[in-house]
C-alpha cells in the first residue's frame, strides 16, 4: 500500500466517523453523550488524511530519485493485506450494521436490573404511564412493585422469544458502548400469538408480580408493533 493509499484510507475513516457523528447510526454503537467526541475525532482524522495526501503528493515528486523498495520478484514493501483495513470502514458506511437485539439478550445473561434503593413516587391515576423497561423492572423490585399495582403501564421493547402464554420483552442497557450491553427483560402474558423475535412492540398492561430470578411480569391488554426507536438502547 503506497503512502497515497494509506492517506486515502485515513481520510475515508475520518469521513465515516463524521457520518456517524451527525446521524442516529452512532446510537447503535455508543451512548448519545459521546457524539461531540466522535465529531471532534472525525474532524481531526479528516484533517490528518488531507495533510497525508498532500505530503504523499510532494513525496511522489522525489520518488524517482530513490532506489526501488521492491524485491527481486517485484513485490513492494507494503502488503496488499493492508487494504483489508478498509472493509470494516466501508461496512459501517454502506451497510449500517443493525442494533443488537434478541440474539444478545437471549445468550443466557441474567437481567441487568438490580435493587437500587431509589424511592419512587406513585404513578398518576387514571392514565397509562409510559415507562422504560428499566424503570418498570426497578419499580417491580421496590417493595414488591407497590407503585405498579393496579396502574396501567406502557412499555416499548423488542421481542426476545415466545413463551408459554406470551413472550419475553427486553431492552438492552449500555454503560459506554454496545460491547457492554446487558438485557433488562419483562415476561409478557398475552393471549394473542407472540410477535416474532426482534420485532419492536409497545405493550400496554398491568403489573402481575414476579417470575423466578426477579423477572417482572406484565399482563398485556394491548400489543402493537412499532418502529425501532432512533436510540435502541436504555441507559
Amino acid at each position: 500500500m503506497s503512502n497515497r493509499a494509506q492517506a486515502f484510507v485515513v481520510l475515508l475513516f475520518g469521513l465515516v466517523l463524521l457520518r456517524l457523528a451527525v446521524s442516529d447510526l452512532l446510537l447503535r454503537f455508543v451512548r448519545a453523550g459521546t457524539r461531540p467526541l466522535v465529531l471532534v475525532a472525525g474532524t481531526l482524522v479528516v484533517l490528518l488524511g488531507i495533510w497525508s495526501l498532500v505530503a504523499a503528493g510532494r513525496g511522489d515528486d522525489r520518488a524517482d530519485a530513490r532506489p526501488s523498495s521492491s524485491d527481486a520478484h517485484g513485490h513492494s514493501g507494503a502488503s496488499r493485506l493492508a487494504w483489508l483495513a478498509v472493509l470494516p470502514t466501508v461496512a459501517v458506511s454502506v451497510v449500517g450494521p443493525p442494533a443488537l437485539g434478541a440474539f444478545t439478550a437471549g445468550r443466557g445473561t441474567r437481567s441487568a436490573t438490580l435493587p437500587t434503593g431509589q424511592v419512587f413516587g406513585p404513578l398518576v391515576e387514571g392514565s397509562t404511564a409510559r415507562l422504560s423497561i428499566v424503570e418498570f423492572a426497578v419499580r417491580a423490585l421496590d417493595h414488591d412493585g407497590r407503585t405498579l399495582v393496579h396502574r396501567p403501564v406502557s412499555l416499548t421493547g423488542f421481542v426476545v422469544k415466545p413463551l408459554s402464554g406470551g413472550f419475553l420483552l427486553a431492552r438492552l442497557v449500555i454503560t459506554c458502548c454496545a460491547a457492554d450491553a446487558l438485557p433488562v427483560e419483562v415476561q409478557v402474558m398475552a393471549t394473542a400469538t407472540a410477535p416474532a423475535a426482534n420485532e419492536w412492540v409497545r405493550v400496554t398492561g398491568t403489573y402481575a408480580g414476579q417470575a423466578p430470578h426477579n423477572l417482572p411480569v406484565l399482563t398485556a391488554t394491548s400489543v402493537r408493533p412499532v418502529p425501532m426507536p432512533s436510540d435502541p438502547y436504555d441507559r
